[in-house]
């Protein structure tokens, strides 16, 4: 019975901690907080390939493959501001390097609209 309990507790608590994709808008006008984990990477995925990103201070490393920006926090508490152009828009980031941190991020335009096509059999 306790080792049942011990088991409960353990999955029931990775549960809490883990971490689940989301997504931020890509806007301009305030800041999107993202929380990047010392030791690990943290990917921003956008709809479209980014053409620049601009970073503040330094304290994180970045690297683009096609339509994702990896980051990796390189000191703990490490802060900044970032900017990505994409084709026609530009996001603004605001950096904190913390313990625990993103994985995942989907940054999509809130302006954007989405259509969704169903298919009906005739």
């Amino acid at each position: 019975m306790n080792k049942l309990m011990v088991f409960l507790f353990l999955f029931l608590g990775s549960l809490i901690h883990a971490k689940v994709n989301s997504t931020i808008p890509c806007t301009e006008a305030s800041p999107q907080l993202v929380r990047i984990p010392v030791g690990r990477v943290t990917v921003l995925n956008f709809p479209v390939n980014p053409k620049e990103i601009v970073p503040g201070e330094a304290g994180f490393d970045f690297k683009t493959i096609r339509q994702d920006l990896i980051i990796k926090a390189m000191k703990m508490n490490a802060k900044t501001n970032l900017f990505v152009y994409l084709e026609a828009r530009r996001c603004f980031f605001h950096l904190v390097a913390t313990q625990n941190g993103d994985e995942i991020l989907f940054v999509r335009d809130p302006k954007e609209k989405n259509l969704e096509v169903k298919f009906v059999k005739e």
